[in-house]
C-alpha cells in the first residue's frame, strides 16, 4: 500500500514538473517570438513556424519572402507594429507525443489615423521530449481542416479560430 502511494505520488510530482517545464518553455519561446514580430526578425519567425506550415509556405525562402513582402507593404501603408503581447498559455494538453497549448495574443499597430488592436490565438506545439516550440496562427486555419496542418490536434482544447480587430481613431472631434 505504501509502495503504491509512493509510486502514485512520484507520478504526480513528475507530471507537475513536466507541466511546469512546458509552461516555462512556452513562455520563453513566446517572448522570443513576440520580439521577432516587433523587430521583423525573419530568421526567428521562421525558426518558430511549425514545420508543416513552413513547408506549405514554400520553405524557409518562401516564408522569408512572404514576411519581407508583408513588412514592406505595412511600411508603404504607414503601418508600424507597436506591441505584440503573448499571454500565458490558457490550456495545455499532451497528444500523440506532442504538447499543445493555446496562447492568446494581442497586437497593437499604428496605422494612418489611429491604432489597430488585434486579438488572435496561436497554437504552440512541441514534441514531449523537446524544448523546441513552434507556433501556428489559428485565425488562418479552417477548423474543419486543422488536421491537414496539425495531424495530432486535440479538439478538447476548444480552440477559437476567430480573430477580432478594433480600430481606435486618434482624431478628436
Amino acid at each position: 500500500m505504501i509502495r503504491t502511494l509512493s509510486t502514485l505520488t512520484l507520478i504526480f510530482i513528475l507530471a507537475a514538473v513536466s507541466k511546469a517545464q512546458s509552461i516555462i518553455g512556452i513562455e520563453n519561446a513566446s517572448q522570443e517570438y513576440a520580439n521577432a514580430n516587433l523587430t521583423e526578425d525573419y530568421e526567428t519567425l521562421i525558426k518558430y513556424t511549425y514545420p508543416f506550415v513552413l513547408k506549405k509556405s514554400g520553405g524557409k525562402e518562401g516564408l522569408r519572402k512572404a514576411l519581407s513582402d508583408m513588412y514592406d507593404l505595412q511600411k508603404i501603408r504607414g503601418m508600424k507594429m507597436e506591441s505584440f503581447e503573448m499571454g500565458a498559455p490558457l490550456k495545455l494538453t499532451h497528444a500523440s507525443g506532442e504538447v499543445h497549448a493555446i496562447i492568446p495574443v494581442t497586437s497593437k499597430m499604428k496605422v494612418p489615423g489611429g491604432e489597430l488592436i488585434t486579438h488572435i490565438t496561436l497554437i504552440a506545439v512541441s514534441k514531449e521530449s523537446s524544448d523546441q516550440w513552434y507556433f501556428i496562427e489559428a485565425s488562418n486555419l479552417d477548423p474543419k481542416l486543422i488536421h491537414n496542418y496539425l495531424p495530432t490536434w486535440d479538439y478538447t482544447l476548444g480552440l477559437n479560430f476567430e480573430s477580432s480587430k478594433q480600430f481606435i481613431s486618434n482624431k478628436t472631434n
